[in-house]
């Protein structure tokens, strides 16, 4: 009733000082008596009250300052006791998110949930996840200071809560940790559901490139990220990588194009690596077998670079131990391949059954253009030839008609027009589509949507006891930590699927705005370097 009319909102909140005696008459008790439960007085009563708090509060300053010593007292009891004493920290926590309470509560209550985090208990866990992938929307920084023990949770044993781990970890991405958190998530996307690896995918390739400092480190990890996960990157997000790659610099393409070239030769089962591998073999055949003389220059500078992690992706995966040190770290002592190797992967590409067409078709593409780029060795060229002789009776059609026309790009009467037809193939231009704005942090996007669905008159008297023509910054806060708790009220009493429930006639601009402000652009200020054009 009180998030439906601003008058019993103003009677709940002048309870709030005879709730706050009552808390602190239990808490400070002796904790036995008749209702007592290993040393703490009446749980069941404390739990009952703080979520009383929690509704009665939100919403009034006045009423939040009230409560602020006993919700301080409650925080900073033991947690010695147990489920008891856990269940009144996370139910104090939460009371003390969801209220308009000053910076010093919150960062006690982002501590507390901190310290359940940390306890061996499974259930203490996932609770404080939840809790704090809505804090951060409130208070990123009190979070953030937590982000170790987030970061290490990714790993657990229990399934939900490497999920929700995984989650609080993209909600914690900035462009000050986003190498810390990258890496981090790179290392445990091997042990994340088969059910959520394209999902996680999705948004690590945004967290790269919403907050690359360099295109040689954006490069790097999108080049990890397809070898731990390219059977679920999104098209789009490949198109990105290969756009950016077109856009470099010889020495950064040659070290993208020879990691893609060591990572292909081991390890053919994930489409969009493949695919990722055989254009940029074909398209830069003749920087790989290069000396590549350069390349220590251009990485002296990348501390966080492609030698930097010391990863064991395909050994994740099942496959032979392969160090991401030496798969990505060209300037490591290293011979070149030859162009007959180069030749020889792209055959055995287009032949792979496991492969997908798409990628065979690009396979044959590559072998026609590593033919231009190796025009001066004949024997190279008749081996591509003969590679494309295998495919011209394919069953594909597709596959067949590629490889009877570059075979005959490769006659000799056509050597004039060949040199044009495989020349290197400039940064393609279309439409570039934005990450949506919460792709990181989907609780942000729920606030937003209760924002908007909250009646006018709430969001316009936040704080009854202030002046309407008042101070405004102040109104605004206690309606964001009225939103806030309207997340953590969702988050406790409804099943995460259950959709969000709107009053019967929601004001029109609003619904109109929300269907419509589905995707923003990231801010300047986000990254060293323009990622896109």
């Amino acid at each position: 009733l009180s998030g439906r009319s601003a008058a019993a909102a103003d009677a709940a909140a002048a309870l709030v000082p005879e709730l706050a005696r009552q808390l602190r008459e239990l808490a400070t008790g002796a904790g036995g008596g008749e209702h007592g439960v290993r040393g703490i007085g009446d749980p069941f009563l404390q739990a009952a009250l703080l979520r009383l708090v929690r509704v009665a509060a939100r919403g009034s300053a006045a009423a939040a300052d009230a409560a602020g010593d006993v919700l301080a007292l409650v925080g900073a009891q033991d947690d010695a006791a147990g489920n008891v004493a856990t269940a009144l920290l996370y139910e104090c926590a939460v009371t003390a998110l969801a209220i308009p309470a000053g910076a010093a509560l919150r960062g006690l209550a982002v501590n507390v949930l901190g310290r359940l985090l940390a306890r061996a208990d499974n259930n203490a866990r996932c609770v404080a996840l939840g809790a704090l992938a809505t804090a951060v929307v409130a208070d990123a920084a009190a979070v953030q200071r937590h982000r170790a023990t987030v970061l290490a949770r990714l790993r657990d044993d229990d399934a939900t809560i490497r999920r929700r781990a995984l989650d609080l970890a993209f909600a914690l991405v900035d462009a000050d940790n986003a190498p810390a958190v990258v890496r981090e998530i790179l290392r445990a996307l091997p042990h994340v559901d088969a059910d959520q690896r394209a999902s996680a995918a999705y948004r690590l390739a945004a967290a790269v490139a919403l907050f690359a400092a360099s295109r040689e480190w954006h490069v790097d990890r999108m080049l990890r990220l397809l070898a731990v996960a390219g059977a679920h990157v999104r098209a789009r997000d490949l198109f990105r990588f290969l756009r950016l790659v077109a856009a470099a610099d010889a020495p950064l393409q040659r070290r993208a194009a020879r990691a893609a070239f060591a990572l292909l030769e081991r390890d053919v089962s994930q489409d969009k690596l493949v695919q990722a591998g055989v254009w940029l073999t074909g398209e830069y055949a003749d920087l790989i077998v290069s000396a590549g003389d350069n390349d220590s220059a251009a990485g002296d500078n990348d501390s966080a670079g492609l030698d930097a992690d010391g990863l064991d992706i395909l050994g994740a995966l099942g496959q032979e131990s392969l160090d991401l040190d030496k798969s990505l770290d060209l300037d490591l002592p290293q011979p070149a391949p030859a162009p007959a190797a180069v030749v020889r992967l792209l055959a055995s590409v287009a032949r792979a059954p496991a492969v997908s067409p798409a990628a065979r078709h690009m396979a044959l593409t590559a072998l026609a253009k590593a033919a231009g780029r190796f025009a001066a060795l004949p024997a190279v060229v008749a081996s591509v030839r003969a590679a494309l002789a295998q495919h011209t009776h394919a069953v594909d059609a597709e596959l067949q008609a590629r490889a009877a026309e570059f075979d005959a790009l490769l006659r000799r009467e056509l050597d004039p027009v060949r040199a044009a037809v495989v020349e290197r193939m400039p940064p393609p231009e279309y439409a570039e589509v934005p990450y949506d704005e919460y792709v990181l942090n989907p609780a942000a996007m729920r606030m937003k949507a209760l924002t908007l669905f909250r009646p006018p008159e709430l969001i316009a008297a936040a704080d009854p006891a202030a002046d309407p023509a008042g101070d405004s910054a102040a109104r605004a806060e206690a309606s964001r930590q009225s939103v806030v708790s309207d997340l953590l009220n969702l988050m406790d009493e409804a099943p995460t699927s259950a959709p969000i429930s709107a009053p019967t006639s929601p004001p029109q601009p609003a619904v109109a705005d929300l269907l419509a402000a589905t995707s923003l652009s990231p801010p300047a200020d986000a990254v060293a370097y323009p990622v896109f054009h």
